[in-house]
């Protein structure tokens, strides 16, 4: 089985209601960072017109990737989210480096 990253990218007032949906999924955990960028929605006030975003990844076996994405996606419709977008990669290895041992896509 393989491992997925899902990659979700939305602006900084929505963090809350993600969070709690992927908890909600039962995602066993996730990073989240502060990023910032331009796309569809440019932010006019700033004097660089970069909009101020968060970033989160979340790590899964193959198998529950698609029901995850399929949640998230139905959480940012039910809520209108204005903004944003998901990414699906496929990882080669992930490393826990507490054991120094590949993380099987089983335990994810």
């Amino acid at each position: 089985m393989n491992i997925k990253r899902i990659t979700i990218i939305v602006p900084t007032d929505n963090l809350d209601g993600f969070e709690r949906c992927l908890r909600a999924a039962g995602v066993p955990g996730m990073t989240i960072d502060n990023v910032k960028g331009f796309g569809e929605h440019v932010n006019y006030f700033s004097g660089d017109l970069l909009r101020t975003n968060v970033r989160i990844e979340v790590y899964l076996g193959e198998d529950r990737c698609k029901d995850v994405s399929e949640t998230i996606r139905r959480f940012a419709s039910e809520t209108h989210t204005s903004a944003g977008i998901l990414v699906i990669d496929s990882i080669d290895r992930l490393i826990d480096l507490n054991t120094g041992k590949d993380v099987l896509a089983a335990n994810l």
